[in-house]
């Protein structure tokens, strides 16, 4: 039966193995996370109402500002989680003990609600996000409908690289 301490194992191993494995891949995760717009706070302003209507913001990065957010958020949350929970394994009583259970046991009730929704929002359930769960979950990938309301500025890109003349060597 895998217990609890069983996925910290786990969860630590995989945090421990994707940057030794994909150094690249978190480098540009992080990057893409850390950037921020002036256009952002407007998009977060609009946010609530476009989750009904499918009407976003439009904004410039590859990850919407929400994405960004939960992003940093997952990730430092995820980190904390590990990270105390290691000490939970490694130190047994006293105060060391009694503060890293506050941390693991606060970081879990801040992340859960976030994970929450970000299932929510990759099921598609939600009005705005229609179409999101076929993108991430098919090999048809994303419907351009789809991919003009949510990453307009990313479509634009793709669209343009697409109709751009191909110069191959002989």
């Amino acid at each position: 039966m895998v217990t609890h301490k069983d996925v910290g194992w786990a969860l630590a191993g995989l945090g421990a193995a994707l940057p030794l494995l994909r150094p690249r891949a978190v480098g540009r995760f992080v990057a893409a996370s850390l950037r921020f717009d002036r256009g952002d706070l407007a998009w977060l302003a609009r946010w609530p109402r476009a989750v009904l209507d499918g009407r976003f913001a439009h904004h410039r990065r590859h990850f919407d500002p929400g994405q960004r957010i939960a992003n940093l958020f997952l990730a430092g949350g995820l980190l904390l989680l590990v990270l105390s929970g290691l000490g939970l394994v490694l130190v047994h009583g006293g105060p060391a003990f009694v503060w890293l259970v506050r941390v693991h046991r606060w970081t879990t009730w801040l992340v859960t609600p976030v994970i929450v929704g970000h299932v929510l929002v990759a099921s598609g359930v939600l009005p705005g996000y229609r179409g999101v769960w076929r993108s991430m979950h098919s090999r048809r990938g994303v419907s351009e409908a789809t991919a003009r309301r949510l990453w307009p500025a990313w479509t634009r890109r793709r669209l343009d690289a697409d109709r751009e003349p191909r110069i191959t060597a002989r």
